[in-house]
């Protein structure tokens, strides 16, 4: 089965579609790395979620406030000792895996002590226009990785498949998972077609 649902609507990033169907309405919900607080106040708005936000960007901060986003400034490097164990019903980090210097590992238990579940997007280094760019001996760029490699903010790239073996390897329990192709969610042969992978895991 190839590519299935179309996703969206206008001037809605599609993976906010898909995390706030993972969310239970009414829940409690951390973001790390929460930027301009759209994923919150997108949850808010159609979950009823209750969200408090992460962020060390003044712009962004300025901006859930902005949104009436609760927001606390901090650096998710440091840990979530703040945050008391299972003060949240999920923890999201959207898109920022892949820019987190802490070991991934630490990250995701952290996210699963404060929180029931976490939920990770990242973009999937695998995708077949990536691999194309290294056999042209360039460094991967475009789409969910826009910067070049001397100023990009990642400091690791992983697959959806070495994300599987990760968390088979750790413990951690994929409870959902979808991959995106821009609008479009990727059923067949995601490692390669999909740029952008979300999952949802809870620890064994």
């Amino acid at each position: 089965m190839s590519a299935a649902v179309e996703l969206g609507s206008a001037g809605l990033r599609h993976d906010f579609e898909l995390i706030g169907s993972w969310v239970g309405r009414d829940s409690r919900v951390l973001d790390l790395g929460c930027g301009d607080g759209a994923l919150l106040e997108y949850l808010r708005r159609t979950r009823g979620a209750r969200g408090v936000g992460v962020d060390v960007d003044a712009d962004g901060i300025l901006e859930c406030l902005r949104r009436g986003v609760s927001v606390v400034e901090g650096n998710i490097e440091g840990g979530l000792e703040i945050f008391a164990s299972g003060s949240f019903d999920y923890v999201v980090l959207s898109q920022t895996l892949q820019s987190v210097a802490s070991p991934p590992e630490a990250m995701l238990r952290e996210m699963l002590r404060a929180g029931g579940a976490a939920i990770v997007s990242f973009p999937n280094f695998g995708h077949w226009w990536m691999r194309t760019q290294l056999a042209w001996g360039r460094m991967p760029e475009g789409g969910h990785l826009p910067w070049h490699w001397h100023n990009t903010p990642n400091v690791r790239y992983c697959t959806i498949e070495d994300f599987e073996r990760f968390c088979a390897e750790r413990g951690f329990v994929a409870e959902k998972r979808a991959y995106l192709r821009g609008a479009r969610e990727v059923r067949f042969a995601p490692n390669l077609r999909a740029d952008l992978a979300i999952y949802l895991l809870r620890g064994k």
